[in-house]
């Protein structure tokens, strides 16, 4: 059987399929490649570069922009050629082209540069790329579709070019969508949408206030923005609007600044009624039976500024006392009522101890006068002295406020030196009940012994003292005796002055005949 050949093999048909191969491919040299290019190069013209305005001004020489197949370079490499610029824009993150390359490192020029389009054709679509659109201080996040449901181009907003942008478009789109509200927008917060809006929309419609120190409740929430962000034309103006009810509220106050400027304290953003106020917060606090007064009862004319804080001013009406115990109710009564009634008696100048804390008020506040009462012991013990007023009124130099007994005396006001120090109250105080006007003379207690025989006076303390009552006197001896006394050492005094102390003799132990003598 005869095997059949496929034409295209044949040793013909291989000619054929070269020479066709080679025809093409010298048509398309010597035409500059023209016989492959889809479509017609951007005549727009713009930035001189390579010496050309416009793509179309190339005339057509493929190879310029297009690398052969077999190549190492890419089209990429030929546009840095004549946009040389590129290349440095592609390492700064703040520039259009270096955010590009951030996140599409191979991204190739054509990806946004179609050409081949016709001669007024864009050269820029960024439609088909992955731009991260909030790296230039927009989201897109809030804009996915228009209001029609198509979803948003480049083009849409960035009318002239990608790297500028108008706000109007933002005008014109939202004034289409709701003019009302855009007009109205504006004349609050101004025509710079970008001051306030990055694409997210977080102050936008779904804006969530309690989200923030000052959360809207009650009444603040239908208040419009303005209400409170008055000129605001910025984030910074908007984040420094005043937290405080009367920067808003001061010119509606009715109290004129009399309760001060917290109207939180009373207030609340339900509205202005019903009114309460925490007197908690305020230095007088309502306690007891206070905290069921009306608030005319002290606050008259609802004059709340200045009201007194003292006990009389209120009831000086209630005073049973009429003013005999003073003015401040408070040392015995509370705010629990008038009565029971206790007082702090240590809390005044007479503190109640020992057996005083168990006496009746009656018992020394008599007929209930308290002011002026004495607080002498005598004024309230004289009727019960069993001195008899012989120790004098002052109790307390013996008695204590723990009882009468035990009862003690310190001497100390009147010292006791000595040999007297430990003697008993009764060797000089003989006579019972009586302390008070003893003389202090040594001759009221010690007898002339009969050895002075009443010669040297009663003046003990002349040559004796509390310590030893036979020591001779041994002080300086007075020269009276014009030096007759010298040598007379351990002569008694009585063996000269043999009548008294202020006259001596010599007689006695010398005889008159012989003065000499000694």
């Amino acid at each position: 059987m005869k095997r059949e050949r496929l034409g295209c093999l044949t040793g013909s048909g291989i000619i054929a399929g070269i020479l066709t191969v080679l025809i093409v491919t010298g048509i398309g040299l010597a035409k500059g490649g023209g016989l492959f290019s889809p479509g017609a190069l951007n005549a727009q013209a713009g930035q001189v570069l390579g010496g050309v305005s416009a793509h179309a001004e190339t005339g057509g020489e493929c190879r310029l922009c297009h690398a052969a197949f077999w190549s190492v370079e890419r089209m990429s490499d030929r546009c840095v050629d004549c946009h040389t610029d590129i290349p440095f824009q592609r390492f700064d993150p703040q520039s259009l082209h270096g955010i590009l390359f951030e996140v599409n490192p191979g991204l190739a020029c054509r990806a946004c540069h179609p050409e081949h389009r016709g001669a007024f054709a864009a050269l820029t679509d960024m439609s088909l790329v992955d731009f991260p659109h909030e790296r230039v201080g927009f989201s897109l996040a809030g804009h996915p579709r228009l209001t029609d449901g198509a979803p948003f181009g480049c083009n849409d907003c960035h009318l002239q070019n990608y790297t500028q942008f108008d706000q109007a478009v933002c005008l014109d789109c939202h004034d289409r969508d709701d003019a009302l509200f855009t007009t109205a927008h504006s004349l609050e917060f101004g025509n710079d949408c970008l001051a306030c809006h990055d694409g997210v929309d977080r102050y936008g419609d779904d804006f969530d206030h309690n989200r923030f120190p000052f959360p809207l409740t009650g009444r603040h929430v239908g208040a419009p923005c303005s209400g409170c962000h008055l000129d605001a034309r910025s984030i910074p103006d908007l984040q420094s609007a005043p937290q405080d009810c009367f920067s808003c509220h001061g010119d509606q106050d009715p109290h004129q600044g009399r309760y001060g400027n917290d109207c939180g304290a009373c207030h609340t953003t339900l509205g202005w009624s019903p009114a309460s106020f925490d007197h908690n917060l305020s230095v007088f606090k309502l306690e007891g039976l206070h905290a069921q007064v009306d608030c005319e009862g002290c606050h008259v004319n609802r004059v709340f500024v200045g009201t007194p804080t003292d006990c009389y001013s209120c009831h000086a009406a209630d005073d049973e006392h009429d003013g005999r115990y003073g003015t401040n109710c408070a040392a015995c009564h509370t705010p629990a009522g008038w009565l029971p009634a206790t007082v702090d008696h240590n809390l005044f100048a007479f503190k109640l101890e020992g057996r005083h804390v168990n006496v009746a008020c009656e018992s020394c506040h008599i007929n209930n006068v308290f002011q002026g009462t004495p607080t002498t012991c005598y004024a309230c013990h004289a009727g019960d002295d069993e001195h008899a007023g012989s120790f004098g009124t002052g109790c307390g130099a013996c008695h204590t406020v723990n009882g009468w007994l035990p009862a003690s005396f310190d001497h100390s006001r009147f010292p006791l030196t000595n040999g007297h120090a430990g003697l008993p109250c009764t060797r000089c105080h003989t006579v019972p009940g009586i302390y008070t006007g003893l003389s202090s003379a040594c001759a009221n207690c010690h007898a002339d012994p009969a050895f002075h025989a009443g010669l040297f006076s009663s003046n003990c303390a002349q040559c004796h003292n509390t310590r030893n009552w036979s020591a001779s006197y041994n002080g300086p001896h007075p020269n009276t005796c014009d030096g007759q006394c010298i040598g007379h050492e351990g002569a008694g005094c009585r063996d000269c002055h043999t009548a008294n102390l202020n006259t001596a003799t010599c007689t006695r132990c010398h005889d008159s005949n012989n003065p000499g003598d000694d």
